[in-house]
């Protein structure tokens, strides 16, 4: 497996408590986040906690859709959640939210290997290290800015 290491940095100007909200709030994801198709609880329902199991659909800007199942592993509101994940993406998440100047900074470190044995072959070869990167980006991106105008308004 090809580990993949994505470092992800969002500001909001809003209180923290207000970002935590949203954030814990996954299967809201979908309604503001394109290319989220799928965020639903397996097994017990929201609120998320320690031990919450969620199903994941996600497609950005290549022709393929990622799914996969994490496992939240740490859970303290409203500064920090960490996961574990499976099915397509195997790896771990970070996300740490610190208050600053009026405002949230949130960041997610994605520690990462592709299940696919064609994607990790491929994934050895710069040109499509540097394709999967612009596609995590995508959708980071496309994340940060539904949030914000969610957040924000």
């Amino acid at each position: 497996m090809v580990p993949y290491y994505f470092v992800t940095k969002w500001v909001f100007q809003a209180p923290i408590e207000r970002v935590w909200e949203e954030i814990v709030d996954i299967p809201s994801w979908p309604s503001w986040w394109v290319g989220w198709k799928k965020a639903v609880f397996h097994g017990s329902a929201s609120p998320l906690q320690l031990g919450s199991v969620i199903d994941h659909e996600v497609r950005g800007a290549l022709p393929y859709c990622v799914r996969f199942r994490v496992v939240v592993t740490l859970f303290q509101s409203p500064h920090r959640l960490e996961v574990a994940s499976s099915g397509d993406l195997i790896g771990t998440g970070s996300l740490i939210l610190d208050s600053q100047d009026h405002g949230t900074a949130v960041t997610y470190f994605w520690d990462v290997g592709l299940s696919n044995p064609l994607l990790n072959f491929l994934g050895k070869l710069s040109f499509t290290r540097i394709l999967l990167k612009k596609n995590h980006d995508y959708v980071m991106d496309d994340g940060y800015r539904g949030l914000k105008k969610r957040i924000e308004g």
